[in-house]
């Protein structure tokens, strides 16, 4: 998207709403609405760009003619705030290392248990059930359960 600065022109300019022949190569498509997509230079210059707007009507003109909405300068700003838009990037992460095939077995075995489990369990299920139609079919035809044993 094109940008081109307030500070040079006034507002209400007709000029100031069509796209100017120079692109940003600042705005790169990325994964997250705010995270990859705008790298922090751009965030840093909308910031300056949009703090030096004074007379009414000049946000939202800028705002427009760069093609960003008010929640998106928003964000902008509480990543200011709490300072991860820094001048220096962060340090880069240690990556993960992919997981060992011990680990990749271990993980297999415990959700095999797992299923065996939850299997035991249906049926433990089942038994208790037959077990208590079973109690009340013998109290209906008065069956003792009992064993009685004659001497």
């Amino acid at each position: 998207m094109p940008i081109k600065s307030t500070i040079d022109s006034q507002p209400g300019d007709p000029q100031d709403l069509l796209p100017s022949e120079e692109t940003d190569p600042q705005v790169i498509p990325g994964n997250s609405e705010f995270g990859n997509r705008y790298t922090r230079a751009y965030k840093l210059k909308v910031l300056e760009e949009t703090d030096a707007c004074t007379l009414p009507g000049d946000l939202g003109l800028y705002l427009r003619r760069i093609g960003i909405t008010h929640a998106t300068l928003t964000c902008f700003r509480k990543q200011r705030a709490a300072g991860t838009l820094s001048e220096t990037p962060p340090a880069p992460t240690k990556k993960l290392t992919p997981k060992t095939t011990a680990d990749a077995q271990a993980i297999r075995r415990q959700m095999e248990l797992e299923r065996e489990n939850r299997t035991l369990r249906r049926k433990l299920d089942q038994a208790e059930i037959i077990i208590e139609i079973q109690k009340k079919v013998s109290r209906l035809l008065e069956i003792s359960l009992e064993e009685t044993h004659s001497p």
